[in-house]
């Protein structure tokens, strides 16, 4: 039946007396369903399509992803496919990845567009990240990772304001939603950096910053779960789409006016036959890298800080849930603090220095990943893998990881805060398992030319606020409870959003506070 008598057909069937509206309302939705089921995507022929048992494909993988991506290194010897809410995906051994690496025929972008909906209005800072011009990873390559020496005195002097707004002074046991309190910390954190000091502390700023940053991931979670063609429908009734749209309209209040403000600034310095001041921020960066070419900096603030704060809060939350459910560690991490800093205080190497802390992150990220891939990528030119495998034009695809292969890793359900310390003590490695360095033995931060660029910062970060909290505070689980569920979504898993662990101010051995 064409969908011309299919109407024909609904006219008949409908009272004569039914409102126009409601018949179009009907219609609307009706042409909706049969479109969907006509122009689904299918499976791709020549991969098998995996799923959990009891489950479709689609629902296997939007919430049983990791455990359909354990399962399917088990059942399959090479590459299968996941029917996600964006179309099909090819899941690839981890023996791939250094052959997919650089492969000029392979598409981090057009990946990435597919499952965050960048052509939606309040998806511009997604979108921005994505532009051909490499605006935002030249900023964060050249401006952000070769300034780590000099913001490192603002890192920590934001700690120490953010940890006292924060935390407090009291040397009482209280109870908190750990997850919240991490997100506001990197969201100050990581302003400081973007915006100055001033918008740092900010509330409204820091509210949008937050809000985007969770709101713009759930969002685009929430439209993978509805079918293609109800999509624009369903975007304007989702609340997280709406909270997008307001925060990059609020975000436009903030911050064109800091913009005007400098470029005023610069021209006034010019037209007095000086050279202006650089700013050493993201505005400034931005400015910089963009050699005159039009840019809306408010999506390029927007995309650094999503960027920046999604990553930073999560691992920064699981490294102190891992403190808490392993409190041995913590005499430990506190003593190589005390030695590093205490003797060369915030020197430039000191973060370096900070071995021990550097393999306890790594180790964290291992046995609790963000993400049972990586790599994801858009095919534009057919590919031929080394083993015969025929990747196909316009198809997707993803790397698994191989956190818990006990042929990389021994005994690895153990949690071991020294293993990358000892595997970095062998002749060679020393570089090879720093928490920033990726391989495919471990590919959290991605791997070969679309690594994030912004993980020397992340990392620094991290390492900064957790010196603090460290010295400064006393962590443990809730009495009686035990570590809290973290939450899947295909595969990735994120902190609980209401987990809480228990702190107390403790007198810090070491001043870590910088003057400034």
């Amino acid at each position: 039946m064409s969908i011309s008598a299919g109407l024909d057909a609904l006219r008949d069937a409908l009272p004569e007396d039914l409102p126009l509206s409601i018949v179009g309302i009907i219609a609307t939705v009706l042409i909706g369903v049969v479109y969907s089921y006509i122009s689904q995507e299918r499976p791709l022929a020549g991969f098998p399509l995996a799923t959990v048992e009891g489950k479709g494909p689609k629902k296997s993988w939007l919430f049983h992803g990791r455990q359909l991506v354990a399962e399917g290194v088990k059942k399959y010897s090479g590459a299968f496919q996941v029917m996600s809410g964006t179309g099909p995906k090819i899941v690839l051994p981890n023996r791939f990845a250094d052959e997919l690496r650089n492969n000029p025929h392979l598409n981090f972008n057009k990946a990435f567009a597919k499952d965050f909906f960048t052509n939606y209005p309040g998806f511009e800072p997604f979108a921005q990240g994505l532009q051909d011009d490499t605006l935002i990873q030249e900023t964060v390559r050249v401006k952000l990772t070769q300034s780590l020496g000099l913001i490192t005195d603002d890192l920590v002097d934001e700690t120490t304001a953010s940890l006292h707004d924060i935390y407090g002074e009291s040397g009482e046991w209280k109870s908190l939603v750990l997850k919240d309190t991490v997100l506001h910390l990197v969201a100050r954190l990581s302003s400081r950096v973007f915006l100055g000091k001033d918008l740092s502390r900010n509330e409204r700023w820091l509210e949008i910053a937050k809000n985007y940053t969770v709101d713009g991931f759930t969002a685009s979670f929430l439209l993978r779960l509805v079918p293609s063609i109800l999509r624009p429908f369903a975007y304007w009734l989702i609340p997280q789409c709406r909270s997008c749209r307001r925060a990059v309209r609020d975000a436009h209040k903030i911050i064109d006016p800091e913009v005007e403000r400098r470029v005023k600034a610069v021209d006034e310095a010019l037209a007095r036959g000086e050279k202006p001041k650089k700013t050493a921020d993201a505005i400034g960066w931005i400015h910089e890298v963009s050699r005159g070419r039009r840019i809306d900096y408010v999506s390029a603030q927007l995309s650094l800080t999503l960027a920046a704060i999604h990553t930073t809060t999560e691992t920064t939350t699981q490294a102190v849930f891992d403190l808490c459910e392993h409190p041995e560690v913590i005499e430990k991490l506190r003593g190589e603090i005390i030695e590093v800093v205490g003797e060369h205080g915030w020197a430039k190497t000191s973060l370096y220095k900070l071995r021990l802390m550097d393999s306890f992150l790594k180790e964290s990220q291992r046995v609790r990943p963000m993400a049972a891939t990586s790599m994801n990528r858009f095919v534009e030119q057919e590919v031929t893998l080394s083993d015969g495998t025929v990747l196909p034009r316009g198809s997707r695809i993803n790397v698994m990881t191989n956190f818990m292969d006990p042929k990389v890793y021994a005994a690895p359900e153990e949690f071991d805060p020294a293993r990358f310390l000892r595997l970095r003590e062998q002749p060679g490695s020393e570089n090879a398992w720093q928490f920033v360095t990726t391989n495919p033995e471990h590919m959290l931060f991605g791997h070969g030319q679309h690594a994030c660029p912004g993980r020397f910062f992340a990392a620094n970060e991290v390492k900064i606020a957790l010196c603090h909290m460290l010295l400064k505070y006393d962590w443990r689980l809730v009495p009686g409870e035990t570590r809290p569920q973290e939450m899947v979504f295909e595969s990735t898993i994120g902190c609980s959003t209401d987990g809480k662990v228990e702190f107390r101010r403790r007198q810090e051995e070491i001043n870590l506070d910088v003057p400034l």
